[in-house]
């Protein structure tokens, strides 16, 4: 996938996100506009962070913070398949081919933080 889409499908999932705690927060039966502002505040920072902390959660995941226990997962899951069909025989090869393959997250953190700077944005509009 390219870099433009991810981050294309990463903003439009986003302001979709937005718009469900816009909805949420009865955005449109606002007529004051300090609360109008506190409401876009709270959209955007919530969506902000949520993308920041999945893009956090997989860049530690790709550091193997999560390895062993995902094996332990897998190895218990192969007690109950067919015998010869069990993919790492041990820890050291699922470490070794889950090194290889990398999620980037890079995207996740970018989009992430320019939602939490908008959200800045409106608090500032807020005090005014």
């Amino acid at each position: 996938m390219s870099a433009l889409k991810k981050y294309v499908i990463t903003v439009l999932c986003g302001l979709a996100g937005v718009a469900y705690v816009l909805w949420l927060k009865d955005i449109f039966g606002q007529t004051e506009t300090k609360m109008i502002f506190h409401i876009l505040c709270d959209g955007f920072f919530v969506v902000g962070v949520v993308k920041v902390c999945i893009g956090l959660l997989i860049f530690s995941s790709n550091k193997g913070t999560f390895a062993g226990l995902t094996y332990s997962v897998k190895s218990f899951i192969d007690l109950f398949r067919k015998p010869g069909m069990k993919k790492y025989e041990t820890y050291h090869d699922y470490k070794a081919a889950r090194t290889e393959k990398k999620i980037p997250f890079g995207f996740l953190l970018i989009c992430g933080a320019v939602f939490i700077g908008i959200s800045l944005v409106m608090l500032y509009l807020y005090y005014l």
